[in-house]
This record gives C-alpha cells, sequence and structure tokens, in this order.
C-alpha cells in the first residue's frame, strides 16, 4: 500500500490534468484504491510507456499541492529517465502522406482552374456594353479586340473627330489609324458622350496622359460612380507628374472610382493583325481586377 501511494503521487506530480485526475484522487489520508495502480506501475518501470495524446512533464503547482495536502517528500525524475516521445513513423506512412497532399493539390489546382474559367464566363456573358474612351490607334485595337469575343457586345468608342466616326459607322475602317483592318460591325463610334456611357459595364481609357484630366473633367457628369476604368493610358502628367490613378479619381471628383490598369508589352498592330501579345492587370480590388481582366481579354 505504501508503496502504491508513492507511485501515484509522483505521477499525479508529474503529469499534467486532466491525465493526473485519472490516475489518482488520493491523498496520505484516504483509503480508496488507485484507479489504474497497473498502469502507474508500468510507466514508473518504463517512462516511455506513455500514449502520444498526453504530454508528461513536470508541474509545479501540482507537486506543490500533493505536498501540502499528503506532507511527503516527492521523488523528481532523472533526466535521462524522464519520459520521451519519440513517434516511429516509418517511410511507408511518409509516402502515404505525400501521396495525400499530392492528389489534395491537384483537387484544388483543377477546381482553380474550372473556376477561372467559369468566372471568365460569367463575366462574358454579364457585359452588355463597353465603352471606349478615345479613337487612336491603342483605343481602336482594344476596341475590335474585346468587340471580337462576342457578337451580341455593344462596344462604343467616343471620339472627337467625326471624320473618323464617319468612317467607322459606315465602312467599318479607322479611316486615320488603321485604314487597311476592318473593324467589327459591333463596333459603333459616337461623339455624344452621354450616349457612349449610359448602360456601360466597363470603361476603357485610351486619351493620351497628357488630355486625360481635361477631358475626364468634361465627361465627369455623365460617370457612373461604380463604373470600372481600365487606362490603356501610360506615363506621367508632365506639369504635375500625376500618374493615372491619380489623374482618374481626381479629375472625375470620386476617389473611390473603381480603377484598373492594364499594360503590356503589346502594340496596337500586334492585337489588330490578332498576334499573340501579353498584357498585364493591376488594381488595389481584386474583385474588380480579376472582372476587368476577363473584360477585356475574355
Amino acid at each position: 500500500r505504501k508503496r502504491a501511494l508513492t507511485l501515484s503521487e509522483t505521477m499525479a506530480a508529474i503529469l499534467e490534468p486532466p491525465f493526473s485526475s485519472l490516475l489518482t484522487s488520493c491523498n496520505s489520508h484516504s483509503s480508496q484504491p488507485l484507479h489504474n495502480l497497473k498502469f502507474v506501475q508500468k510507466l514508473h518501470q518504463n517512462p516511455n510507456f506513455v500514449p502520444l495524446q498526453y504530454s508528461p512533464i513536470y508541474n509545479s503547482a501540482t507537486t506543490a499541492s500533493f505536498r501540502s495536502a499528503g506532507n511527503v517528500d516527492l521523488p523528481s525524475l532523472p533526466a535521462s529517465q524522464s519520459p520521451k516521445l519519440t513517434p516511429d513513423i516509418s517511410s511507408d506512412r511518409t509516402r502515404d502522406r505525400r501521396k495525400v497532399v499530392r492528389l489534395a493539390w491537384e483537387k484544388l489546382v483543377r477546381w482553380s482552374r474550372s473556376w477561372r474559367s467559369k468566372a471568365k464566363t460569367d463575366v462574358l456573358e454579364r457585359t452588355k456594353k463597353v465603352v471606349v474612351l478615345g479613337g487612336g490607334s491603342f483605343g481602336t485595337a482594344m476596341a475590335a479586340h474585346v468587340a471580337d469575343r462576342k457578337a451580341q457586345l455593344e462596344v462604343n468608342m467616343l471620339v472627337r473627330d467625326s471624320q473618323v466616326c464617319r468612317s467607322i459607322n459606315e465602312n467599318h475602317f479607322n479611316c486615320k489609324y488603321f485604314p487597311e483592318h476592318k473593324l467589327p460591325e459591333n463596333v459603333i463610334a459616337t461623339t455624344d458622350t452621354k450616349a457612349a456611357l449610359l448602360g456601360a459595364d466597363f470603361c476603357l481609357h485610351a486619351v493620351p496622359v497628357q488630355f486625360s484630366s481635361s477631358f475626364l473633367e468634361g465627361i465627369a457628369d455623365y460617370v457612373d460612380p461604380g463604373l470600372p476604368f481600365i487606362s490603356l493610358s501610360k506615363g506621367l502628367e508632365l506639369n504635375t507628374l500625376r500618374m493615372m490613378s491619380q489623374i482618374i479619381p481626381q479629375a472625375l471628383r470620386n476617389p473611390r472610382q473603381p480603377y484598373i490598369v492594364l499594360s503590356g508589352p503589346s502594340f496596337a498592330l500586334e492585337l489588330m493583325k490578332k498576334l499573340p501579345t501579353a498584357m498585364v492587370v493591376a488594381s488595389k480590388d481584386k474583385k474588380t481586377c480579376r472582372c476587368s481582366s476577363a473584360a477585356s481579354s475574355f
């Protein structure tokens, strides 16, 4: 009996609750038998006989409480005999885990590709109208590129030159920049700002940087506050050194105007000839960036 009490108190001192409460609930004045005496004896003889879900460490608070309750000296285990958890993981088990991780990763990649394809299709189906600001070379090329993605898509080009406007609407050519490249029939040119922006889902800004500020200030009253602007213009405003990311919200008097930057490496002639090219889309808003990327490239 004395041997059992010493063992149980020793184990209770080195094991944290709630494991210690399962081993013993007695003190020096109790006569209740130990709950797991055989397990405790085996654990005292072989410290490595410890289930993995328990973490045996010395607990000063538990040790002090047992000393005050039983007035006994609890022996401490030498460092060489302290319980050590060294789970033996075989090479087969490691290979199985790697296989599970690989399969999970492959499923994730497939799901990601499927989600991106579906998201791109959804944006294309929802988009009814795109407006292009500017009738220059890159604005015309982007208008033709977007219009080719969907025959029912209305692509409006807001231009200043009435001659270019008539050339696009009557002959489907931009007589000034691409007289030899026919534009899709769903590309419509106009000089009416209100008509061009009405009901637009996306706006491609292709006005040169040096004229963007005055141009945007003139159309600010017709721009929807939630209309995403995709900037195709590159460079700095010479007199102020402002970038397009600063010019657009300031000129439109709306600091929350959705804004996206679309950049190369690409050339207008490559787009018109439908040659392989690359573009980069960047924005502070991830959702807007994904939607605009799909809208500009489909």
